[in-house]
């Protein structure tokens, strides 16, 4: 039976982030490690709609028209045949509430996970945030070594500019990635009146792990627009790429195409036994474990491993609230060929909420998804969108999110999850927000927001919270199972509350600093 110092199971962001700090000590990688069975054959969005491939586009089975044509809803980031595989985990299903239909997803087997569907904002969280969310049993100064590693590993770009104090100043940043010429206008009327007045909203670059240099080896992103289309993007940062370069690595062994089953702690060691692709069951023994799989997969596994099919694990998540911003004067103009999604991010200054805008233009997407939300007929949003999309860009609002007694995560029998939600915080500031961008030429109304459905955010976290004195289901500080010695919890399972911010930084920079404790334990 192989032995190993440290085994890792998962290779998703905050696998990989662990990984990076145990590569030179007899480490392993246990993966299922599912990757796209085919592969978009276009380096931009223009060549693919210039090749009229609509099979490229829509798919085998039209499955890109989903929305319009199955029962079943399918976020717009996961229904292209090159990237439906990275959802293909356990199934899941999660209602809102009673008389509330369940809607399904799943957990990740991809190699990278979910990081192969996510936006790329990486962003740090503050004190303040971590004071505002509550429950946080470490400070952000035990992160901050790990921000400055992963970012420099990644390479973000962004500019340190009016988002700084929300975001914090980062030294290494690339040159942000160029706007398209609505977010342009907006940054540029903002820039403006914010010099002759004092304004609420504060607006700048996000922060993304999209190189617009190269870096250590890596070509910048190529703004193709296919975002929604494929996984495979150059200069685009998914967890694959640490992946790959950890599997270069002499003191790593990967172990491909096995999914852990179950693990057996004793005093010195654990066994884990895992299934192979083809079925064939293997046995591995480590010094320590440490899960890495994604939320979803985590707590199950963790359930199934003490028989616990029923009972309730917190499950915290913050669905964004969604509104169009229309941008009049931009109308008619001529569309960008190059550019990606996300453009700019705002908070609002005297909130004590600490909201975060995200502010996307939604060139990438296929007009059918655009056309479905817009407040007109579906014939009349074909017809006008050509003509309003050089105008026109869409807020995703973050709200803090903590545990609460109404969402709750649960085994069931048959091993699949189920999952209640029922209990999510109403964003009362749009109005609010809304006056603001229309103060810098930007307009929309609270009628046209929209809430995403619960677990459309896929910020999943909180089922076994790290805590200084941790209960049953709960980890300690240094990510050790309540009852654990040598099997830790390093994705966001243990976050015990969510600020209003993307976690994806963070949960890489928690897993570094619970590898690292994992180094110093001493046995």
């Amino acid at each position: 039976m192989a032995y190993f110092d440290y085994v890792i199971v998962g290779s998703g962001p905050a696998g990989v982030a662990a990984a990076r700090r145990l590569a030179a000590h007899n480490l392993c990688i246990v993966d299922v490690g599912q990757t796209a069975e085919t592969q978009f054959p276009y380096q931009t969005m223009g060549d693919a709609l210039a090749a009229a491939d609509t099979r490229a586009l829509l798919g085998n089975h039209w499955e890109m028209l989903g929305n319009l044509m199955g029962e079943t809803m399918a976020h717009s980031k996961l229904r292209a045949p090159c990237i439906a595989y990275v959802a293909k985990g356990e199934p899941a299903f999660i209602s809102g509430g009673q008389g509330t239909s369940p809607i399904s997803v799943a957990g990740s087997y991809a190699a990278g996970g979910l990081s192969n569907a996510w936006g790329g904002q990486l962003v740090r969280y503050r004190p303040a945030d971590l004071a505002l969310a509550g429950d946080w049993p470490i400070e952000v100064g035990a992160l901050d070594p790990h921000y400055v590693d992963l970012e420099a590993h990644i390479g973000i770009s962004g500019e340190n500019d009016d988002m700084s104090e929300f975001f914090g100043h980062v030294n290494a940043l690339q040159p942000p990635a160029p706007l398209v010429p609505a977010a342009q206008r907006l940054l540029a009327n903002y820039r403006r009146r914010q010099s002759r007045s004092s304004m609420d909203l504060r607006l700048g670059y996000s922060r993304l792990g999209l190189l617009t240099q190269a870096h250590r080896g890596h070509e910048p992103h190529r703004l193709g627009q296919t975002e929604f289309f494929t996984t495979e993007q150059e200069g685009f940062y998914t967890a694959r790429r640490t992946l790959r370069e950890l599997r270069s690595q002499s003191g790593v062994t990967y172990l491909g195409g096995c999914r852990l089953l179950a693990y057996q702690e004793s005093d010195e060691h654990v066994e884990l036994v895992m299934q192979e692709s083809s079925g064939v069951l293997q046995r591995i023994t480590a010094r320590h474990l440490l899960l890495a799989c994604g939320t979803l997969h985590t707590a199950r596994l963790v359930l199934l491993n003490r028989n616990e099919q029923g009972r309730q694990l917190p499950f915290i998540e913050h669905p964004p609230t969604l509104f169009p911003l229309f941008m009049p004067s931009m109308f008619g103009t001529p569309l960008p060929q190059k550019s990606f999604p996300v453009q700019l991010a705002a908070t609002l200054a005297a909130s004590d909420s600490r909201e975060m805008i995200s502010i996307y233009y939604p060139g990438a997407m296929l007009r059918a998804d655009l056309a479905a939300d817009m407040p007109l007929s579906y014939k009349a949003s074909l017809r006008l969108l050509p003509k309003m999309l050089g105008g026109l860009l869409v807020g995703q609002v973050w709200q803090t999110a903590r545990a609460h007694a109404g969402n709750t995560l649960t085994l069931v029998d048959d091993g699949s999850i189920r999952i209640n939600f029922c209990h999510r915080e109403h964003f009362n500031k749009l109005p609010h927000l809304l006056s603001e961008f229309r103060r810098i030429g930007a307009f929309s109304l609270s009628r046209l927001a929209t809430t995403s459905p619960p677990g459309w955010g896929f910020h999943y976290a909180g089922c076994l919270p790290m805590r200084a004195s941790p209960q049953a289901y709960e980890t300690h500080v240094d990510g050790r199972l309540w009852d654990s010695r040598r099997v830790r919890v390093v994705d966001a399972s243990v976050l015990p509350s969510l600020p209003a911010k993307n976690l994806s930084l963070t949960m890489m920079a928690n897993a570094a600093r619970i590898a690292e404790e994992t180094l110093r334990c001493g046995y």
